[in-house]
Order: C-alpha cells, then structure tokens, then sequence
C-alpha cells in the first residue's frame, strides 16, 4: 500500500511539474504583454484631429492654393476668433497640442518672437489639437506657461483644410495678404524663423 502511494504521489508531482511554465515561457509572455501596452499607449497618445469641437467652421480655402483657409474657432479666453481677424498682419499659426513635446520646447521662442515683432504686425495663432472636453487643460496650460498669443480651440475640420495635419507641430506662416508663403513640419530653430519673418515685416 505504502508503495503504490508513494509511487502516485511522485506521478503526481511531476504532473504539476509538466504543467508549470517555465522561465523562458514567463519572459517571453512578460516581454509580448510590453510590446501591447507600448501599442496600446502610443494609440492612444496620438492627435485625433478628425475629432471634431462644436461651433467652429472653415470657410473657402484649399490645402492646395495658395490663399490661407478662413476659419472661425473657439478662442482659450471664451470667445471666438476668425483668420480674417488678422488679415494685414503677418501671421505664425501653429497646430500644437499640450501633451506633444517638440510643441511644448517651441513655446518659449514663440513667446519672445511675439513681444519682439507684435508692434511691426506680426501675430501667432496656436492652434491645440488637444482632444474635445481639454479645453480647460489646454487654458491652464495657456495661463501656466504665459503664452501671450492667441490660442485656439482646433478640431478635425481646421486640420483637413490645412492639408490634412497628422503631425504636430505643424506651423504655417502667412503674408499680409493671407497667403500661405511657408510650411513646416516639426521643431524648428529661433533664429530660422526670425529670419522668415523679417522678410514679411
């Protein structure tokens, strides 16, 4: 008796034995369940300009020509401002977003290009990109950070006029005229756009 015990005892232990993962089984499912989350993040990080805000509208335009689209868009100060608002200055307009990076790092050179070039005509317009319902995110980080140009409340309509943005930032820089006279994509230097824009002054 006390043998066939023993003897099944042992059969079952390593029965439990087979079904255990090994090491190599738990890093391989560790390493696979990182890779998700990371996915899982980085969809979640990214801008959704096709996302759109109520009361803002794009009127006439093209991604294409050469004459900046009209738009009417909520404004971080509770009203509402138009590009046709500015018409007669040189315009800087920037789609950023609060949670990208290379925006954030630009933010302090626009600050200094503003006061330095306001009283020749030159404005920039931030345009956040942030998700519907941050809009009170986006103000706290405006009031935070002394941003002291206008910043609007942009969507997925104001995006697809402007050649469907899908990378942020993406700044725009525009004439007297309206006129859409450079474009660029991602962090750029100070001194690169100051002397863009002297030629405009």
């Amino acid at each position: 008796m006390s043998k066939a015990s023993n003897t099944t005892k042992g059969k079952g232990k390593r029965g439990v034995e087979k079904k255990s993962m090994s090491p190599f089984a738990w890093v391989i499912t560790a390493f696979a369940l990182v890779i998700v989350a990371v996915l899982v993040i980085n969809k979640l990080n990214e801008p959704e300009p096709s996302a759109m805000m109520p009361q803002a509208s794009v009127e006439g335009g093209s991604a294409g020509s050469s004459m900046a689209p009209n738009f009417t868009l909520p404004s971080v100060d509770g009203g509402s401002k138009s590009l046709a608002d500015y018409r007669g200055k040189v315009v800087m307009l920037n789609f950023w977003a609060t949670w990208c990076g290379p925006c954030k790092r630009e933010i302090p050179d626009f600050i200094e290009m503003q006061d330095a070039f306001r009283d020749d005509g030159f404005e920039i317009v931030g345009v956040s990109l942030d998700q519907p319902g941050e809009e009170g995110t986006v103000a706290q980080f405006v009031r935070q950070n002394g941003i002291n140009y206008d910043v609007l409340h942009g969507n997925g309509e104001i995006a697809q006029a402007y050649g469907g943005v899908r990378s942020i930032p993406t700044t725009f820089l525009l004439d007297r005229e309206g006129n859409i006279v450079s474009s660029k994509v991602g962090l750029q230097s100070k001194a690169a756009w100051e002397a863009e824009i002297e030629k405009l002054l």
